[in-house]
């Protein structure tokens, strides 16, 4: 793959997020971190630059990522302030809109949008990626003009009330309309979608624009099956709302099922959704955050998404496949995956099914070691770097092959 050019010059991508993705333990900052990995990787130049909101970038997080980037520029509570001179942005329809405009300076306040125009001016990188469309004014800055313009969507927010009502949610907090959230896609030149049904919303609220479908790589792991533990059940979570929901709805309605007719199941739940949620059951242990998950995911005979609602590509089944496991999620857990293949897993519809699924591949060795095959299979056949980033890898050396020739690449807006 063409990443240095004839000038001599590696093509250079500065990424632009408030997530701190290292350690990666969250969905937004696993994938975040190993799009990093990836391009950096693959011989991309790669610049991260980090405005995180309300906490400072602790030294062990600056460690990890500098294994993974090239360059890191950190602006959290010790970054010195300096008062804005006029604005290195031009404002665009959104930015008219009170609401847009106001949600906006929270994540990416008119000074931070100054700091990084001086950046791109110093740095020159060839393509600028803003992580969520809540960093997107960043398109809008006088030194981002040539370069290549991309937002990483993560979500679709003019969707998620419907979703998060559902689960008894009354307001998510960062809902906008479609029609809010077009004119802030409008801003890039290419869109990276998670999954295949919101690329295709994508494509209608703004068919100018690129939208390539970005999903979530994995590593491909083997495990030895004499690690299995009888009984062992796992989840692994982070502390999100939804996830939250799902786990505490699984421990008071699943489990009970589970336990009622396995006597010998025991659940381990791994990630920082342990600080919130409350058992009293003994045959739960709650582990809390680890770096390394391979132990728990050897010792698994079952792991289970517990998330009922939730958008964009749901990184824990993809793990869950990833380990060759055998694995059970409700129907939502599905969406990215079922538009490529037929699932290796089982999706279940209501609580009694979802604890008959479990408490089945409990007593059923050989059906769920014939489950985490088909899951193995289809990891590594869908869900591999080359398959999840090479559309992009394609588009980002395209613009600079053309760019550096001194030409237009007008291939980038369609219509």
């Amino acid at each position: 793959m063409m990443n240095i050019f004839s000038d001599g010059k590696a093509c250079h991508i500065m990424m632009v997020t408030h997530v701190l993705p290292y350690p990666p333990a969250a969905g937004n900052e696993i994938r975040i971190y190993r799009m990093l990995q990836w391009l950096r990787n693959a011989g991309f130049r790669v610049s991260l630059v980090l405005r995180p909101l309300g906490e400072d970038v602790s030294n062990e997080c600056i460690t990890g990522l500098k294994q993974v980037v090239d360059d890191l520029y950190v602006f959290d509570s010790r970054c010195a302030i300096t008062e804005c001179l006029g604005s290195a942005f031009t404002p665009d329809e959104a930015e008219k809109r009170p609401h847009l405009a106001d949600m906006q300076s929270g994540f990416c306040p008119p000074w931070f949008a100054q700091e990084v125009n001086a950046l791109i001016t110093d740095t020159k990188p060839d393509v600028l990626i803003a992580q969520y469309i809540f960093t997107s004014r960043l398109l809008l800055t006088t030194a981002a003009a040539p370069l290549l313009k991309i937002i990483d969507t993560h979500d679709l927010f003019s969707q998620k009330q419907e979703t998060v009502e559902k689960y008894g949610i009354a307001n998510f907090g960062l809902m906008m309309s479609a029609e809010d959230e077009s004119l802030l896609f409008k801003r890039a030149d290419a869109l990276l979608a998670i999954q295949q049904l919101e690329l295709k919303a994508m494509q209608r609220m703004v068919p100018e624009r690129q939208v390539l479908l970005t999903g979530f790589d994995v590593d491909i792991f083997s495990v030895d099956p004499a690690l299995r533990e009888q009984g062992v059940v796992l989840i692994v979570a982070s502390s999100n709302e939804f996830n939250v929901r799902g786990t505490q709805d699984f421990l008071d309605y699943t489990w009970p099922l589970v336990r009622e007719r396995c006597s010998f199941a025991r659940l381990r739940l791994v990630g920082k959704v342990c600080g919130f949620v409350h058992t009293a059951d003994p045959s739960v242990e709650k582990i809390g955050f680890v770096h390394d998950l391979a132990d728990e995911y050897g010792r698994a005979n079952v792991v289970v998404n517990p998330c009922g609602v939730g958008t964009g590509l749901k990184i824990k089944t993809v793990e869950a496949l990833a380990w060759g496991k055998a694995h059970i999620g409700w129907p939502a857990s599905a969406d990215g995956l079922r538009e490529i293949a037929d699932l290796p897993y089982i999706v279940a519809t209501d609580v009694v099914e979802f604890a008959d699924a479990v408490t089945d591949l409990l007593l059923n060795a050989d059906r769920a070691c014939a489950l985490g095959s088909a899951a193995h299979k289809f990891a590594e056949q869908y869900l591999g770097g080359e398959a999840t980033y090479g559309p992009l890898a394609a588009l980002i050396n395209s613009h600079v092959a053309t760019s550096r020739e001194g030409g237009v690449n007008n291939s980038l807006h369609r219509g």
